[in-house]
């Protein structure tokens, strides 16, 4: 079996370098200076370009080159970016990752416009890549992603303990892209169909397990993350810690309802977690890391690099302490 390492990106670490975030801003330049400017602000904000290093490690397991494939490795970067735009103006995001978000500091409509121009920029590196069908897919993942914002903003009216409604978001907002990240490789170079479903599940389960770690993150912060804590409270979104949280105590969910608050959500939820919610809630997204290694190493598409993802993609809770 393959070294478990904790970081599996460092084999191509050399891609996701200088160059690559120059070429990220020259794809997005626009004769706009305020697109410029406000294209520069979000790629400027950090991040460790997950999707792109995904997309280059699953091309380099079915024999596609780094070059080759760089330009599919841009798009799923700029949707990324892009989609983190329009959230945050959604949302009324104020802080991301420690400072103020586009959307704050240029305002709504110049974050929205640029968020869009960006989409399409994403779309035109696709089209030159020449295939339909690819084409056609990242299509139907900017609208799943759009599907899951939605669906999200239907369900901040009022927290809820509906496992499938939470999953099904996530899938859309978030796990849909990693999923076209994984299997759009696969798409280049048309392999048999079941290498090809098992990249588009390995692709998925990363991404639900992504997401969850995340809320997981967010309900039980430490000094460690770069992360804004508990802001999903405040903007009325349930995560998976909540609904095991509701499930174990419905009156929580009925009074957090009640409460418009930010500070009284934060601190009735905060004093009901549990290492025991932590606890299922990690196990969840566990769950989807085996099933990720499960589908690619069955299809003997298995390499270091993959094998490792989900470790990655879970180091941050392992260990993690409840302290709220």
């Amino acid at each position: 079996m393959f070294q478990l390492i904790l970081s599996p990106w460092s084999a191509i670490h050399h891609y996701m370098n200088p160059e690559f975030e120059e070429g990220l801003k020259k794809i997005t330049y626009s004769s706009s200076t305020l697109s410029s400017e406000v294209g520069c602000y979000i790629l400027d904000s950090g991040g460790k370009r997950l999707r792109p290093m995904l997309v280059i490690l699953v091309a380099n397991s079915i024999g596609v080159s780094t070059e080759d494939i760089m330009p599919l490795a841009y798009t799923v970067e700029l949707l990324h970016n892009a989609s983190l735009l329009h959230d945050d103006i959604v949302d009324g995001t104020r802080m991301r990752r420690s400072r103020l978000t586009a959307n704050k500091v240029f305002g709504d409509k110049p974050a929205l416009l640029s968020g869009d121009f960006i989409v399409a920029s994403a779309l035109e590196l696709t089209l030159k890549l020449g295939d339909i069908h690819l084409a056609t897919h990242m299509a139907k993942t900017i609208k799943k992603m759009a599907e899951g914002e939605l669906k999200e903003l239907e369900h901040t009216n009022a927290f809820y303990n509906n496992m499938d409604v939470y999953l099904d978001i996530i899938y859309m907002k978030t796990a849909s892209l990693f999923e076209f990240c994984s299997s759009a490789p696969g798409i280049l170079v048309n392999p048999p169909q079941p290498q090809l479903d098992a990249l588009t599940t390995y692709g998925r389960c990363i991404g639900m397990a992504f997401q969850i770690v995340d809320d997981i993150i967010n309900l039980y912060p430490n000094k460690e993350d770069n992360k804004d804590a508990f802001n999903d409270i405040a903007e009325g979104k349930t995560t998976l810690p909540l609904i095991y949280l509701f499930k174990e105590q419905p009156t929580i969910m009925t009074r957090l309802n009640l409460i418009s608050d930010h500070k009284e959500r934060q601190q009735l939820v905060t004093s009901h977690l549990s290492p025991d919610i932590l606890e299922k809630s990690r196990l969840k997204a566990q769950s989807y890391c085996e099933e990720a290694l499960a589908a690619i190493k069955h299809a003997d598409i298995l390499t270091k690099e993959l094998y490792n993802i989900p470790s990655t993609i879970m180091a941050p809770i392992e260990d993690r302490p409840c302290d709220t």
